[in-house]
């Protein structure tokens, strides 16, 4: 048989996990990585000038194989600059 009233300790202890079940949540915990790129990785090639108006077809030629490397070159170096970010 239960007494006719709790006492008030013990009325406290029995709530309290009913108030621990309205708190606010923690707060989320953050954490920042700083990922190292290589500075090797950070420049490309330098974009070749395009040859002057008269230009013949030889010098066309050695400027488009020029462009292309350049922009091979900087592919490259954006390839793995994605490895490094994606390695866990």
């Amino acid at each position: 048989m239960l007494p006719p009233s709790l006492p008030p300790v013990r009325c406290l202890l029995l709530c309290a996990p009913l108030w621990t079940a309205c708190a606010a949540p923690p707060p989320p915990v953050v954490q920042t990585l700083r990922l190292d790129v290589p500075p090797s990785l950070l420049a490309c090639l330098p974009q070749p000038e395009p040859p002057g108006a008269g230009a013949d077809d030889p010098t066309l030629a050695r400027w488009v194989l020029d462009l292309a490397e350049a922009g091979e070159d900087c592919r490259t170096r954006l390839a793995r600059v994605a490895e490094v970010v994606a390695a866990p």
